[in-house]
């Protein structure tokens, strides 16, 4: 097909447009918060750059003016196109890029004004990356010569004409001899200095050459591929067609992989892991090698270096060399192994024992690069740069083995005659560290130092011995002993269970109802300890090394524990924060991406998780979520509890797929009641457990069916899904079968099923054998296999302490800064989305406070007037007790909520009191906009002026006390019903004993029994009546008591009327300390005089508005503040005849002066100076040991107000503590 004339010098259509709207048209997330985002780019420094996103659009209309280039748009051309921008663009949602896509393909594009514009804006990594992308696209419309040429020209315009012509060259090459050709030219370029931007290629072929050969019995086959930076591309030469990401590549094709992909190559499969690992060793940065040890129990165990008991080494690389060390009767298929024999071998090869044990060499592979590598260290040569990046390295630099987070580039200088070295950190996204010590610019190295590289890598510098060692914290081996468990110690729920996992297996552990799946799950991820028996992680006892090891262990619920209120993303996001804090945010971010897309969740990342009855999230997208929360982090060991459970037999299927891949070269454990045959053969080994957790078998798929098939038989047992007679193959036997056989019923002489009860009284049938005759039955068979089988044990491997041991990651006061800034978010967001709880917030406090301050608006002489009002004390009464309830109930049912959520996240680096904390705000700010609704309604109902903020104050932090006891409640009951429960039984007892429904001294004076005992031991001629006014100790303790004291003295002594008239009256009360023999001078006769006629003005002001009347008391306090008060305007009268409002109408009610005056006359009695009684509503009080002592050790006077704030905090600091110490125990307990 020609191209159409006009595509070259099209105008661009919206590029500039389209790149103002990159967060928009990109897909880029939009749930987030703005205020989150400005936030956390300020405080976290989580800005991501923009330059690529900006770049989108861009690239798409690149894209898309390619494709169209043949005057046609192919199906394969789009995914392609599609596949290269969300690989490349993991932020951006599927659909809405597809939508651009497709918009632009309508569009008409100027490529040659576009390239000019990305210029200048690509570096020239990025331009060859687009290019090698662009010629693979033209391809697949078979190169016409002018495709080609708006190739060049576009390429050109780029500024990288003379790295297309290689890219072409490489690209184009259709046989291995033209490849290598240009290998050669490429390797001459490299170390001429020339050009570094070239593609580097690996040769996969049947044939010679080859740089890896494929062993394979059907067609030939010739495959090339192709790496540069992380674009990993492969070129089918064949004859013979290929498979890559599950789809056909035939002959001259190609196809990109990505990772955690596949390459079939004839029999031959290829991970995607497994290509970057030959790129590396043809480059000269990977080889890793191990050694097989037989020790005196004739056992064979795997090491990482050379000992006396090793008897073979195996090297990979592009080729498996092997070398006989040791005599040893093992043999390679039918090669017998003498000491000093050397020869390659593929990796489908394996080595056989004497004991008919075998492994094969692609899984000694697996294991060597799990240990880690080893680097020699030339005498020649002192200087090595260590990265994991490839492209940063030279032929002898230290590659880093895959999995490290973000880039890490350094510097290891050597002294080979001192043994010492020098680290220089280049660069690196994460911490790195020298014997604990982090380093920032450089560091020295001494013989043995350990440089640690995350969580999971390190290096160790073995300068004496010219090596430097790489090592992996991977839990490699989990092993349960005789594991024995029971809840009430008299019904098992576990019987001596006992297995052995490697990693990469994943294991089904099925079984009847009841019979110790979860427990087992429990058990072993840390949060249970058994009664009996031990569980090894890498040889090292779980619960002895608890702390260390509980990090790597995650287990998924069967309940499905995320936040129904946060969106798909927002949930992963969350749990990668908590998991992963010491991941850098573009990492993480990265990370979250990618497993949206692997869990199939990508297209609804935006859309809330919602609950079951939202109905939001399907049943199997429910699952998938809930799995892959702990996809994020350090896990080596998942625990999956019916994950299948309640799903049709397709979202069974495509959970499992997920799981297997998301736990790729994990030890999985899955534990499903009954799963179809296809689930069953998903798994690696199989644990069967009856009743009262006894193992009836443990082994492969295979082996169960084969196993119970020959316990049917010689056991005579008839079953419906193979009856006896009807042959010997187990091939076609599924899963029910084994259930079948397990629970064959029990039968009379007639042929009838005999029944009996269970422990809970049920009837169900009686079994002809139980669970002790399987048990024993599987014992006996496991002794047979044993004597006759020997495993090879790479849980005995003599590495060092690092790789036995793992050591959970340091805290550090960043990663609990990411964890509680998240666990804050993930709680306030969920408060903001709950509609009940904003109706709870917007409607429930003005509801009240026109209830309550409309029933209150009373006078005795009629007209409602404030100085009047008769129910004002009772008005700010009901007003605590309004914020008390309402703070217990909005946080009664937080913790109720959350506990499965915390118990899955317990072993992650779970703060408690970040997490307490991130309650109390979130709480609290719902708490204070209730309170500001029920002020502003309530007082303007009731006229009381200019003290919102002192009610604000003592309302708000009565509501905090509530929410402090609410969430107590929370954690320490199990249902939100009895939460709701309680908290009568915490409010009513503060209504009765607060003070105001019924007052101090009318209350029943036995009542007060501390009080009392301490009147006996008082002498009768020193006993004196007590206060009426004294408040009962009980009183003390409720919350309500001490914040309606202070809201009482507050009104009382604070209003703008009482707080000028103070002012004064301190201010005249120093001129009393004068002596009297002194005169006062002229300028303090006037500030005297104006002094007293401010106090006797004050209460004469009158005004036509409150607001006037507040404005003259501002100014007369001005002006004596100034000294230049003048009272003559003050005797001014308004004779308007208006209405006029004075000081006492507006600040002072008589109800509430009433209270506070007959407390200080108390109080103040000069009867009782010597020793005055500490009353309530009492404006001070003062505290003195002995009480009666004329000479106290020690006496002290402090304000009310001050002593309420106090009492107030420690009531929320109490419950606090008291809150910590109840999660603590019971998310620590095992």
């Amino acid at each position: 097909m020609s191209k159409p004339s006009s595509t070259l010098r099209d105008p661009v259509s919206e590029i500039g447009s389209a790149g103002k709207k990159t967060r928009t048209e990109a897909g880029l997330p939009r749930g987030r918060s703005r205020f989150w985002d400005r936030f956390s780019r300020s405080f976290l420094k989580n800005e991501m750059p923009r330059t690529k996103e900006s770049m989108l659009p861009m690239l798409i209309e690149v894209f898309a003016g390619f494709t169209k280039l043949d005057g046609r748009v192919v199906e394969a051309e789009i995914d392609s196109i599609l596949g290269f921008l969300r690989y490349d663009f993991p932020e951006t949602v599927y659909t809405e890029l597809k939508q651009l896509f497709i918009r632009s393909l309508r569009r008409r594009q100027d490529l040659e004004a576009i390239a000019s514009d990305l210029a200048g804006r690509l570096p020239l990594e990025d331009k060859v990356l687009l290019g090698v992308q662009l010629y693979v696209l033209i391809s697949r419309a078979g190169l016409p010569k002018e495709n080609l040429i708006t190739f060049y020209q576009f390429m050109t315009t780029l500024g990288v004409a003379s790295e297309a012509i290689n890219i072409v060259y490489q690209l184009n090459t259709s046989e291995l001899s033209q490849l290598s050709k240009a290998e050669a030219l490429t390797s001459e370029g490299l170390h001429s200095g020339e050009d570094s931007h070239r593609l580097e290629s690996l040769i996969l072929s049947t044939g010679e050459p080859a740089d890896i050969t494929i062993a394979t019995s059907d067609d030939e086959h010739s495959v090339v591929a192709f790496r540069f930076q992380s674009l990993l591309l492969v070129k089918n030469l064949g004859p013979g067609p290929i498979l890559a990401r599950g789809r056909q590549v035939n002959a001259g094709e190609f196809c990109r992989v990505y990772e955690g992909q596949s390459l079939i190559i004839g029999e031959e499969v290829l991970a995607f892991e497994d290509l970057v690992f030959y790129f590396n060793t043809k480059k000269n940065l990977s080889s890793v090698q191990l050694y097989l040890a037989q020790d005196s129990n004739r056992n064979h165990f795997i090491e990482k270096v050379r000992t006396k008991q090793s008897y073979l080494r195996v090297s990979f690389g592009l080729k498996i060399q092997v070398e006989v060390l040791n005599a040893t009767e093992a043999v390679i298929g039918k090669r017998a192994l003498h000491k000093g024999d050397t020869f390659e071998v593929t990796s489908r090869e394996r080595l056989d024992f004497p004991d008919h044990t075998e492994i094969s060499f692609d899984d000694l592979r697996r294991k060597a690069r799990e240990l880690g590598g080893r680097f020699s260290l030339p005498p020649n040569r002192t200087v090595y740069l260590v990265s994991n990046d490839p492209g940063q390295l030279s032929p002898g630099d230290i590659l880093l083995s895959p999995g490290t987070s973000g880039k890490i580039l350094l510097r290891i200088r050597c002294d080979n005659s001192t043994k010492t070295g020098l680290l220089e950190v280049i660069e690196s996204e994460r911490p790195v560290a020298v014997e604990g010590g982090v380093v920032r610019g450089q560091a020295p190295l001494k013989d043995g130092s350990v440089i640690s590289l995350g969580s999971d890598q390190y290096l160790r510098c073995l300068f004496s011995e010219g090596i430097i060692e790489e090592e992996r914290n991977v839990i490699s081996t989990l092993k349960v002993r005789d594991v024995s468990h029971s809840y009430d110690r008299k019904i098992p729920a576990l019987d001596g269970v006992s297995l052995s996992i490697q990693r990469g297996e994943m294991v089904c552990i099925i079984g009847p109802s009841g019979c110790g799946k979860s427990t087992l799950l429990k058990a072993i991820g840390g949060q249970l300890k058994p009664r009996g028996g031990r569980i090894d992680l890498n040889g090292v006892e779980l619960y002895t090394e608890h702390e260390h090891l509980k990090s790597y262990i995650a287990i998924i619920p069967q309940d499905e524990t995320f936040d129904p209120l946060l969106t798909v993303e927002e949930n992963l996001d969350t749990a990668a924060a908590i998991r992963a804090p010491h991941f850098p945010v573009l990492e993480r971010r990265r990370r979250v991406d990618s497993k949206l897309i692997e869990l199939g969740l990508n297209e609804i990342r935006h859309r809330l998780a919602g609950d079951q009855e939202t109905k939001s999230l399907s049943g199997g997208q429910r699952r998938r979520l809930n799995a892959g929360m702990d996809m994020i982090g350090i896990a080596d060991i998942y625990l999956f509890d019916e994950p299948t459970s309640g799903l049709s037999s397709k979202d069974s299927e495509h959970v499992l797929e997920v799981i297997r891949g998301l736990t790729h070269n994990k030890i999985t454990l899955v534990s499903i009641h009954q799963p179809s045959s296809r689930l069953f053969h998903m798994f690696d080994k199989v644990l069967l457990l009856d009743n009262g957790g006894k193992m009836a078998f443990f082994g492969t798929p295979t082996q169960i069916l084969e196993y119970f098939h020959e316990a049917r038989k010689q056991e005579g047992i008839y079953t419906s899904a193979a009856p006896l007679g009807d042959g010997d193959s187990s091939a076609n036997l599924t899963p029910d079968f084994i259930f079948d056989v397990l629970e064959t019923p029990l039968r009379d002489l007639g042929g009838d099923v005999i029944f009996e009860r269970d422990n809970r009284g049920n009837l169900i049938p009686a079994r002809r054998f139980n669970s002790a005759f399987w048990s024993d039955r599987f014992q006996t068979y496991r002794l047979l296999e044993e004597v006759n089988l020997r495993e090879l044990d790479a849980d005995t491997s003599q590495t060092s302490s690092l790789q036995k041991t793992p050591q959970a990651p340091p805290r550090k006061p960043r990663h609990d800064w990411v964890r509680f800034s998240n666990q804050f978010k993930r709680a306030f967001l969920s408060k903001l989305r709950n509609r009940a709880n904003l109706a709870t917030t917007l409607l429930e406090a003005p509801a009240l406070a026109i209830l309550i301050a409309m029933v209150m608006r009373y006078s005795e002489d009629g007209a409602y007037n404030f100085a009047n009002a008769f129910h004002i004390p009772t008005y700010l009464f009901l007003g605590l007790v309004v914020a008390l309830f309402l703070g217990m109930t909005n946080s009664a049912e937080e913790i109720i909520r959350d506990r499965n959520l915390l118990q899955r996240e317990r072993h992650h680096g779970f703060r408690v009191s970040g997490y307490i904390i991130g309650k109390y705000l979130s709480l609290g700010f719902f708490a204070l906009i209730q309170c500001v609704i029920y002020l502003l309604i309530g007082n303007a109902i009731l006229g009381i002026r200019d003290m919102f903020l002192h009610n604000l104050l003592w309302m708000f932090l009565t509501s905090f006390v509530g929410i402090a006891a609410g969430l107590f409640i929370s954690s320490i009951v199990s249902s939100p019903k009895t939460a709701i429960n309680i908290i009568p039984l915490i409010l009513i007892p503060n209504i009765i004993l607060g003070g105001a429904l019924i007052k101090y001294d009318e209350m029943n004076r036995s009542f007060d029994i501390i009080q009392n005992i301490r009147q006996w031991f008082v002498p009768e001629d020193e006993k004196e009546e007590a206060s009426r006014l004294k408040v009962p100790t009980i009183c003390h303790f409720m919350p309500l008591r001490w914040s309606y004291e202070a809201v009482i003295i507050a009104h009382a002594e604070h209003n703008p009327a009482s707080t000028l008239t103070n002012y004064i009256e301190r201010e005249i009360q120093k001129f009393s300390r004068i002596p009297l023999d002194q005169d006062l001078t002229e300028a303090q006769h006037e500030r005297l005089y104006q002094f007293k006629q401010a106090l006797a003005v004050i209460h004469g002001i009158k005004g036509e508005s409150p607001r006037q009347v507040s404005r003259q008391l501002k100014s007369i306090r001005e002006a004596l503040e100034e000294g230049r008060f003048d009272p003559e305007p003050y005797y001014e009268t308004t004779g308007t005849g208006e209405k006029t409002y004075s000081v006492g109408d507006l600040y002072l009610n008589s109800k509430v002066q009433d209270l506070f005056v007959r407390a200080e006359v108390e109080r103040e009695d000069y009867r009782k100076k010597a020793n005055p009684p500490n009353i309530f509503f009492g404006a001070e009080r003062q505290y003195r040991f002995p009480r009666r002592s004329e000479t106290p050790l020690f006496a002290f006077t402090v304000k009310t107000l001050d002593l309420n704030l106090f009492a107030m905090i420690m009531f929320i600091v109490v419950a606090f503590f008291s809150l910590r110490f109840s999660l603590k125990r019971q998310l620590q307990k095992v």
